[in-house]
């Protein structure tokens, strides 16, 4: 099932209700039980469709089920039936260079992707008038609206109860200020004040259905600016961790999707080998990820539902997408000291806003240094490109950052401080709003239904 991003409100006057309510243990377990089939739609014959269309070799389904297995084909059992990712066909390639090369218009879009990139923040190219300042990483700023609308229909929510909605917004970072929240309507359903500092940014909405008599009407309306990075790192100019920081002992732990065991840190020295400098140990794991975890897209929920660790699952499979990219990536550099973490929320490459996470590690006298494996590697299945902008623009995205961004928490598995008691979609990353209705969600229906008539538009100012 693919859900679109959404945000909910509703034309009436509340009050915050305190704790809201709490959920038995078997509604919960009910819940997780259905998050683990919802990215499953496809059949073993929808799915063999797809597969032999692209690799008409394969003539039986012995032969297709082999294919399945040795590609580690993402699947799972559902009411007896083996059932199949829905985004497939997407995966087959981008983790095969060669079904890219034999139909290069899918990667078309790529090749002029990775090279306005390069020609518009590329380091040999920033523009004059958006010259770098010698001693600062951040410069080249981009002035962004964004406006989310939610219209859901009444009669698709239920008669009486509470609801909560969580929507993201822009947080306040060394590369993203200047953050105006201008409208949310209506005002009088919004629990206190937008949050655009700590770890997570986000406003909450909460409604009495009880009074609500027309559809579900919200705007949320805020401006921003995100700066383009490049770090001009000197390894030798590297000072030492304090590793009785609170940052320290924050950022290499092992937690939550950033998980790690001996077996993270065995893999990280065998990539960093003698290399003793964190910079250049993280540039190290940086290629590791590009070069061996395949881009792939995630069945996240079903996933968070096992409660498995990304990092892990990752580790274990040898693919992830940009989330999971940067929780390996994140994992690596911990387990052997190098304080990190996978911050995100959308990217902006297209014109309008795009889930998406990446990753930064922190040096004494530098800071927080972003890292995207993931934008890196889409030269890496992109058909159309030269040797040299292939490595070019993986290159760039190492120490370096376009300002196409919208940061809404600083890692992954932050929560609002106000968290949902009702089980949530996806609950690692606040890009979809969060959604709690006291009744009528036992399946996802109140929360799909408010997905469902979500909308985004972005404006790049200047």
């Amino acid at each position: 099932m693919k859900l679109k991003l959404v945000l909910v409100i509703v034309l009436i006057s509340t009050v915050a209700f305190g704790n809201f309510f709490q959920r038995s243990d078997e509604y919960l377990r009910r819940q997780n039980e259905l998050k683990s089939t919802l990215e499953f739609s496809l059949t073993f014959e929808e799915a063999k469709e797809i597969i032999v269309k692209h690799y008409p070799e394969l003539k039986s389904d012995e032969e297709v089920r082999e294919f399945i297995v040795e590609r580690d084909i993402q699947r799972t059992i559902i009411d007896g039936v083996e059932m199949y990712y829905t985004d497939l066909e997407h995966n087959l390639f981008t983790r095969d260079p060669e079904l890219v090369e034999r139909e290069p218009e899918w990667s078309a879009g790529n090749v002029l992707l990775v090279r306005y990139l390069l020609e518009e923040y590329g380091p040999k190219n920033t523009p004059f008038a958006s010259f770098k300042p010698a001693h600062s990483p951040y410069f080249n700023p981009k002035d962004y609206l964004v406006e989310y609308r939610v219209n859901t229909e009444r009669s698709l929510l239920p008669d009486k109860g509470s609801l909560r909605i969580w929507f993201p917004l822009p947080l306040q970072t060394a590369a993203q200020e200047n953050i105006s929240v201008l409208e949310v309507t209506p005002k009088k359903a919004v629990v206190g004040l937008p949050r655009t500092s700590g770890d997570i940014a986000y406003v909450l909405f909460e409604f009495d259905l009880s009074n609500l008599v027309e559809d579900l009407d919200i705007t949320v309306q805020f401006t921003f600016t995100h700066y383009q990075q490049q770090f001009d790192i000197d390894p030798d100019q590297v000072g030492e961790y304090d590793k009785e920081s609170s940052l320290y002992r924050e950022y290499t732990k092992s937690e939550g999707s950033i998980y790690y065991d001996e077996r993270f840190e065995e893999l990280a020295r065998s990539v960093v080998g003698d290399e003793t400098n964190p910079y250049l140990q993280a540039k190290k794991i940086y290629y590791y990820v590009v070069e061996n975890i395949k881009y792939t897209f995630m069945a996240h929920v079903s996933i968070e539902a096992a409660g498995i660790p990304e990092s892990l699952y990752s580790f274990e499979h040898g693919y992830g997408d940009c989330g999971t990219q940067s929780m390996i990536f994140s994992a690596l550099c911990r387990s052997i000291g190098i304080p990190a973490r996978a911050p995100g929320g959308f990217q902006v490459f297209s014109g309008q806003l795009g889930s998406h996470f990446w990753a930064e590690f922190y040096l004494p006298n530098y800071g927080w240094v972003p890292v995207d494996t993931s934008a890196g590697q889409i030269a890496t299945y992109t058909y159309g490109i030269t040797e040299e902008e292939r490595k070019a623009f993986i290159d760039y995205f190492f120490g370096n950052q376009d300002p196409l961004r919208l940061v809404v928490q600083n890692s992954v598995d932050f929560l609002p401080a106000e968290k949902p008691a009702d089980t949530q979609l996806l609950e690692i990353t606040l890009q979809s709003p969060f959604v709690e209705s006291e009744f009528g969600n036992e399946e996802f229906d109140v929360t799909i239904a408010i997905l469902d008539s979500f909308s985004m538009k972005t404006v790049l100012l200047k």
